[in-house]
């Protein structure tokens, strides 16, 4: 352990301004120093989701976001704020004497978890939490952060108790990262805090009349209140023939376990559909010897999101890489006795395969409830506290909510855990409304793209750098004469502010970006 009398000082009061960032050294052991309101703050300088360097990140009030993923803390207690990081931040305790700031050591934890209820036999309730994503993983922490000690049940037809699965395209895929760094939390973090997860479980039928769900064993659960984040499920497409071996998708731990272990092996892999876990895969795999062809009926990939330009930069990239395109081209069967040799295209194009992975998008995966609109994708809608209806809420991939901007639907692992969490309190009695601005991420051949906002059509896309020379840019997508969202390489910070200010509803206009505003002084003005 740190002895309790380790201090030094490490700045001048006036080193530092309100909303200053600066790592410092106390002893052996590197400190966060942060200013607002005229206070100063220290906590451990990395962030618990991936160890991103968080004076590299930006404060907004007592808000520290992370540069690399956007998680948040708040710094007067370290206390996370926002996914992607489940913990937050241990703090060191700050004295001024003089004109000096001494940093005194008190712990020598790298993360902290939240406060948290404990489980109390005497509750009767039952909440129940129907899959074990981000959202899933999110909400069983935010029910009883929120104060209830009644009983928690995670339903899940995976063979896994919640784990990273982002990294299931990345690292982990590569054989990067190890199976133990896949769980987000250990066992015993989950028998401490009374939450049950119950493996193997498909549910078949939930009845919200009679508030009971059915699990494919024919087992009946009773919930005072439950949660769906059953996420999506593959799209399935005609031409695929369900029959033949070798044919995968990558949406889980096995999925991307199979994948790995084919990888290793240099075979011949055909990618049907360039989207981000495409793409994703594609740069994995052939990063673990195979050789690799990417099918998609866009003509550049990312077109639709990120525009054009930045499409081709990145298709680049892979290229660069060894990945061979096929773009503007369908998938029109494939070749194979029992097991998968060929994929064929729409233009009688014949590309040899060991095995085929099939990158289609996902639908919501909501066919079992009873009694429940659905929207014409399959998902349900909430209002903002992310309820259904009396004792029912929904989170993540499956969820349409309300925004100023009308009824949105997103897929990515921070609006699901954020989703999640949100939930989880609201189960619990404390009110909160979800009003984050989307944000993603995406690693295209080690380069990360972090991408904020919504828009459902693009009228016009301005460019701070260019992407085709560039290191670093941001592109802002205009719909009806607004920016929308925002994506940006190697501009972290900016992208931080421009999520902060579409939060509190305070986006500069589109005039100010095409004369090069500066994101972060707007962000200090708002």
């Amino acid at each position: 352990m740190i002895a309790d009398y380790t201090e030094a000082p490490v700045c001048h009061i006036d080193d530092l301004a309100d909303g200053d960032l600066k790592e410092v050294r106390v002893g052996d052991t590197d400190v966060l120093l942060a200013r607002a309101n005229g206070q100063f703050y220290a906590l451990h300088p990395k962030c618990s989701h991936y160890q991103g360097p968080l004076a590299k990140g930006l404060l907004n009030g007592h808000r520290l976001v992370c540069p690399w993923h956007n998680a948040c803390f708040d710094i007067r207690d370290g206390h996370r704020l926002e996914a992607p990081a489940l913990n937050g931040l241990p703090t060191h305790e700050v004295r001024i004497e003089g004109d000096q700031v001494f940093v005194r050591l008190t712990t020598d934890k790298e993360s902290l978890e939240n406060p948290m209820s404990a489980p109390d036999t005497a509750n009767s309730e039952t909440y129940v939490i129907i899959g074990s994503g981000g959202a899933g993983a999110f909400a069983a922490e935010g029910i009883r952060e929120g104060g209830f000690t009644g009983k928690i049940v995670m339903l899940t037809a995976s063979g896994e108790a919640p784990y990273d699965r982002p990294n299931c395209s990345k690292d982990y895929l590569q054989g990067e990262a190890p199976d133990e760094w896949m769980a987000l939390r250990p066992e015993e973090f989950y028998k401490s805090y009374g939450i049950e997860i119950r493996t193997n479980q498909p549910v078949t039928a939930l009845n919200p009349i009679t508030k009971q769900i059915e699990l494919a064993s024919g087992e009946i659960i009773g919930y005072d209140k439950a949660l769906l984040c059953t996420g999506g499920k593959p799209n399935k497409l005609p031409a695929v023939d369900l029959a033949l071996k070798g044919v995968y998708t990558l949406r889980s731990l096995h999925d991307s376990q199979t994948l790995r272990d084919l990888g290793k092996q240099g075979k011949r892999v055909v990618i049907v559909g360039s989207s981000f876990i495409g793409l994703e895969g594609a740069m994995s795999l052939r990063k673990l010897g195979s050789e690799v062809d990417v099918v998609g009926p866009e003509t550049t990939p990312f077109e639709k999101i990120l525009g054009a330009r930045i499409g081709r930069v990145i298709q680049g990239w892979h290229e660069a890489a060894g990945i061979r395109f096929h773009l503007g081209r369908r998938l029109d069967h494939l070749e194979g006795e029992e097991t998968v040799n060929a994929v064929v295209l729409d233009n009688g194009e014949r590309l040899p395969a060991d095995f085929v992975l099939i990158g289609a998008g996902v639908k919501p995966r909501t066919d079992f409830l009873k009694g429940i609109p659905v929207e014409k994708d399959g998902g349900v809608r909430t209002d903002e506290y992310l309820k259904i209806t009396d004792g029912l809420y929904a989170a993540g991939d499956i969820v349409h909510y309300p925004t100023s901007d009308g009824i949105q639907r997103i897929e990515h692992w921070k609006v699901a855990g954020q989703q999640g969490h949100v939930a989880g309190l609201n189960m619990a009695g404390k009110e909160t409304p979800y009003q984050m601005a989307p944000f993603f991420w995406t690693n295209q051949q080690g380069k990360r793209i972090n991408y904020v906002g919504h828009t459902t059509q693009v009228d016009d896309i301005l460019y701070d750098g260019n992407p085709e020379t560039d290191e670093s840019f941001l592109a802002f997508y205009v719909q009806n004469n607004q920016i929308k969202a925002v994506a940006g390489l190697k501009r972290d910070q900016d992208i931080i502010a421009i999520r902060e200010l579409m939060q509190a509803g305070k986006m500069p206009s589109v005039e100010a970006a095409r004369n090069g505003i500066k994101w972060v002084d707007e962000l200090k003005k708002a």
